[in-house]
């Protein structure tokens, strides 16, 4: 099976290469586990191979994405396919044409667009939990599925990044369910500091390791520091 790699070298060994092709894959965080960082490396990575790459974001600007991808990899991120969702609502008020399009636009359908005219082996959507929070759940459940059906019509990834502990059980749990493949990413207090943790939940067509991985954030991204066994 064809996979394609997280850009975390660690990971990669993990998942046997990286992620399936043909996945939709969510990024289950605690608040500050920095999901957002995985997706710079998995954009970034696709880049570096000449893939063409998707970032569809509801939290940062079109601006900050790239400085973002920029810092870790070191590449130009002038490749990257950007839906900025974020900026027409942030724009300075004599802005006239970044104000009507937030008044006019409909993030959801503008994603829901976008995925299906998509045709990129790389795509992100940071977050999904902006359309749980703005939107009914069976519009929700129409866009994982439509993101599902064309991850396998393009032999694709697509991560999105979901906050734990916001919503209804059930919600959390239909999304896992729905899921080609869940990774949480949890913060623990030790001591006096604060770990990071991975758990690798659950990937299709692969066999999920019981270790959790202990990472950190620093300037150049995600820096893997210990496995952790589970008893």
């Amino acid at each position: 099976m064809e996979r394609l790699s997280t850009g975390i070298l660690s990971l990669d060994s993990q998942l046997g290469g990286g992620f399936p092709a043909g996945s939709f894959i969510v990024l289950l965080e605690d608040p500050g586990a920095g999901a957002d960082y995985f997706t710079y490396h998995f954009v970034a990575e696709g880049l570096k191979r000449g893939e063409k790459a998707l970032y569809i974001s509801t939290e940062e600007t079109e601006e900050e994405i790239k400085r973002n991808v920029q810092m870790i990899s070191g590449i130009n991120p002038e490749g990257l396919d950007i839906v900025d969702l974020l900026t027409p609502k942030v724009s300075p008020k004599g802005d006239a044409k970044a104000y009507l399009r937030a008044i006019t636009q409909d993030p959801y359908k503008r994603v829901s667009d976008e995925i299906f005219k998509s045709d990129h082996q790389r795509g992100v959507l940071h977050s999904l939990t902006y359309f749980v929070e703005n939107y009914r759940w069976e519009e929700v459940k129409e866009l994982i599925n439509k993101l599902t059906i064309q991850t396998r019509r393009n032999n694709s990834v697509f991560l999105a990044t979901f906050t734990k502990g916001m919503f209804d059980q059930k919600i959390e749990t239909a999304i896992k369910h729905y899921a080609d493949g869940v990774i949480e990413l949890s913060l623990r207090e030790v001591e006096t500091e604060i770990q990071r943790r991975l758990k690798i939940i659950k990937i299709k067509a692969t066999i999920v390791p019981k270790s959790i991985l202990r990472y950190d954030i620093t300037d150049k991204g995600i820096r893997v520091e210990s496995l952790m066994r589970v008893l």
